[in-house]
């Protein structure tokens, strides 16, 4: 059996490479923009450097029995892609859970201008979805509307970690640690949930929809849901640092930036996982074991990690500001914040 793979030398396309691979596929491991090939694939897959879109690549190789793609973002991508049907039995396509939106139309996409969505708790695939349209979120939606058919998979993920990540929201944890920051405050006491979801589940789920047949939208997540206190509490401990979290509400304003973390959110975001797990799929749990050599990887990056994970030059504030985070401590310590108790 035949596969296509792309993305290979991103978090997800590396790990689902590796899992057809581990399942006696014959896989070809698409990278572009310069990325090599995963040392961990050397060998156990066909590289290819692409050149053009998902959509010419298939149109000058194959034909393949399936296709895994992370790369579809808009209804011309899902077009394009339909466009070269004949060309593969299944397709899987990477989109993601901000695709939903609430009843009244709000999306983390229009947060800013509409204010925080009141998503149902938890999200399903029956959830409302956001109109095609500008944006990330409504450019996956309609990347999805293009690609309603037979034989293809949608898979809906959440806040996605694991080896190879450009935007590893965990550094903002492990960099901290590694930095000897022992304090940190976060906003809302650590509360806010941001569904979590490992690359290597989402690999999992891929490779079985891909070998068994599972059409339409799937949500994609870790088998709980931590808070980011949880989160923060959990990376300490796997990396065996010391790790107090301070609540840093009520700050002035030139600290309000201050406590946001990667996963911050005024609402909870949570998805239910029940149709994938119907079909066999079980989710991973984001725990110290499971997270470990992803966090090794991450240790790894920190001499060049401005280079290895360029969208934290993109956030609206430094988010490895330690004087704002000094001052706020200081200001906290005054007020005698009690600690976040450690998540059970």
């Amino acid at each position: 059996m035949r596969a296509i793979v792309f993305g290979a030398g991103g978090q997800m396309g590396r790990a689902v490479a590796a899992e057809l691979a581990t399942r006696g596929w014959q896989v070809t491991a698409a990278t572009r923009g310069g990325r090599a090939l995963p040392a961990e694939l050397a060998g156990r897959v066909t590289p290819l450097a692409q050149t053009g879109s998902d959509a010419e690549t298939l149109a000058g190789t194959g034909p393949f029995d399936v296709v895994f793609t992370p790369n579809a973002m808009t209804a011309g991508d899902g077009a394009a892609l339909m466009g070269q049907r004949h060309r593969f039995g299944r397709l899987c396509v990477v989109s993601t859970a901000s695709v939903n939106c609430d009843a009244q139309g709000r999306s983390l996409d229009s947060a800013g201008e509409r204010g925080f969505p009141d998503f149902d708790d938890p999200l399903t695939e029956e959830s409302p979805v956001l109109p095609p349209g500008p944006g990330y979120s409504a450019g996956k939606a309609g990347m999805e509307q293009a690609l309603q058919a037979p034989g293809i998979t949608l898979l809906r993920p959440c806040a996605i970690w694991g080896i190879g990540a450009r935007h590893p929201r965990e550094w903002w944890v492990v960099k901290r640690l590694l930095d000897g920051r022992a304090e940190v405050p976060l906003r809302a006491a650590g509360e806010s949930i941001f569904h979590t979801t490992s690359a290597t589940g989402l690999a999992r789920l891929a490779a079985l929809c891909l070998e068994q047949g599972a059409d339409g939208p799937l949500l994609v997540a870790d088998a709980t849901a931590p808070s980011v206190a949880g989160i923060a509490a959990t990376i300490a401990g796997a990396m065996g640092r010391p790790l107090r979290l301070i609540p840093a509400d009520g700050l002035p304003e030139d600290l309000a930036h201050v406590g946001h973390t990667p996963w911050s959110a005024p609402k909870p975001i949570r998805v239910s996982t029940a149709r994938a797990r119907a079909l066999g799929w079980q989710p991973d749990r984001y725990d110290a074991a499971t997270l470990a050599p992803y966090l090794r990887w991450l240790a790894a990056q920190a001499g060049d990690w401005r280079s290895a994970f360029p969208a934290f030059a993109r956030y609206p504030h430094d988010p490895f500001d330690y004087a704002a985070e000094d001052r706020a401590l200081a200001l906290l310590r005054g007020g005698a914040a009690d600690p976040i108790p450690a998540p059970c």
